[in-house]
């Protein structure tokens, strides 16, 4: 989900309801901006976590975007999405940037047992750009910092690696829901994901309730509200994760 805290403490970023494809871009920033802001974030990210790309690396990320795609078929904006992987198993997370460039972190997928938690997860990065939660957190730094389109090498990866606000998040875990539903995944699949996440923070030291992204609590509460009121409540057979 930006990351998806999936305590996601901010996943796995504006009303919800699925717009269909009348949604369109503010006119700013062209596509193309977009496009080449997030391949330099990658780019910013790369350099910034120093690890590098190996044989297995590329085909796991073979794999996610074959998944990916599934996802994002049905999203309004008809984008390139592009999944990578940054294998360090510390990054319990994942992060969207603009237009389309979306980055699965090691940790999480060490986590799922099922290719249909990787589905809901790809979903709701899908969504954040989908939603233009990305473009307008471009628009704002490049607005903030008096950028060119030329400088899109001076972009922060902390930036969009913040959460879009409790709404946002929500907003996004919904879409993102839909999403792998029409890709043909459980919709369970959201719930299991976010309730393991729920045991490894067990012992944690309660914190303050954050102002910033929502809880555990509301994101399984909400998805399972989705869940029922959509009819989704027919068990559906997960597919096995088929990481190489």
């Amino acid at each position: 989900m930006t990351k998806i805290y999936i305590p996601i403490l901010c996943i796995l970023a504006c009303s919800f309801l699925f717009a269909g494809s009348d949604r369109k871009l503010p006119e700013a920033l062209s596509s193309e901006d977009e496009r080449r802001a997030g391949e330099a974030l990658l780019v910013a990210f790369h350099k910034q976590t120093g690890f590098a790309q190996s044989e297995e690396t590329r085909r796991i990320e073979e794999y996610l975007q074959t998944v990916g795609d599934k996802v994002a078929k049905n999203a309004s904006h008809k984008l390139a999405y592009t999944f990578h992987l940054d294998p360090h198993p510390s990054f319990r997370s994942a992060v969207a940037y603009p237009g389309g460039v979306i980055l699965l972190g090691g940790g999480v997928l060490a986590l799922m047992q099922h290719e249909d938690e990787l589905a809901v997860v790809l979903g709701h990065e899908v969504s954040h750009v989908d939603l233009n939660q990305c473009h307008e957190r471009l628009a704002e730094v490049i607005a903030r910092d008096h950028l060119g389109s030329d400088q899109f090498d001076k972009l922060s990866i902390e930036d969009f690696g913040k959460p879009y606000g409790k709404d946002g998040e929500l907003a996004a875990d919904r879409e993102g829901l839909k999403l792998a539903v029409m890709a043909g995944y459980s919709p369970h699949a959201a719930v299991e994901l976010l309730e393991v996440y729920q045991f490894l923070s067990r012992e944690d030291k309660p914190a303050p309730p954050r102002t910033d992204a929502p809880s555990l609590e509301e994101r399984i509460r909400q998805a399972s509200d989705e869940i029922k009121s959509e009819g989704w409540d027919e068990s559906k057979k997960e597919v096995p994760l088929q990481v190489p």
